[in-house]
């Protein structure tokens, strides 16, 4: 048990020290002048670091199995340990956001809204049907502003995401 903590640790570090200098990255590359950034290609740039980011996930299962059970791993401890990591690197990126978010995009709820608002009148969306998507918005993003709300979703951002690549990692390392 004590190996699989040391590797879950030291991989799922890694895994969300890539995500955190990928917004970091984001942040710098994306800003335009007046503070705001590009949100569609942000996402892109976001989920882009979350799958390199779960790589680690991929050598972290392949490393354990090589150096702590010479080679031979069941599908089912590969799993436990790409799903330890994945828990790890989670954990990272909760903890990243409830400090990155406040400190560099504290307008991040306002800039959101207005990107997808602006998505959605560029599709023809008008009148009526436009304003009750702002509402419905604002509604959400005062949700979104309570922490334990951004926690949870925060969270089933990326763990699902993780779990299947926990999965993948365990059917592609698994060896008898």
């Amino acid at each position: 048990m004590k190996k699989n903590l040391l590797y879950a640790l030291k991989y799922g570090a890694i895994g969300g020290a890539i995500i955190v200098f990928g917004w970091y990255l984001a942040h710098q590359v994306l800003s335009n002048e007046d503070g705001s950034f590009n949100m569609e290609r942000s996402e892109i740039l976001g989920y882009a670091a979350m799958l390199l980011a779960f790589v680690a996930v991929f050598i972290g299962v392949k490393n354990y199995r090589d150096k702590e059970l010479n080679g031979s791993i069941s599908f089912g401890k590969a799993y436990l340990i790409g799903m330890y990591i994945v828990l790890v690197t989670t954990f990272i990126y909760v903890a990243g956001w409830m400090i990155y978010f406040p400190l560099f995009i504290p307008d991040f709820p306002d800039q959101f809204m207005a990107s997808q608002l602006k998505s959605l009148e560029e599709s023809g969306m008008t009148g009526v049907e436009l304003e009750a998507k702002r509402e419905e918005m604002a509604s959400f993003m005062d949700w979104y502003r309570q922490p334990l709300n951004m926690i949870g979703m925060t969270i089933v951002e990326i763990l699902p995401i993780g779990l299947i690549v926990a999965l993948i990692s365990a059917l592609v390392w698994k060896k008898k």
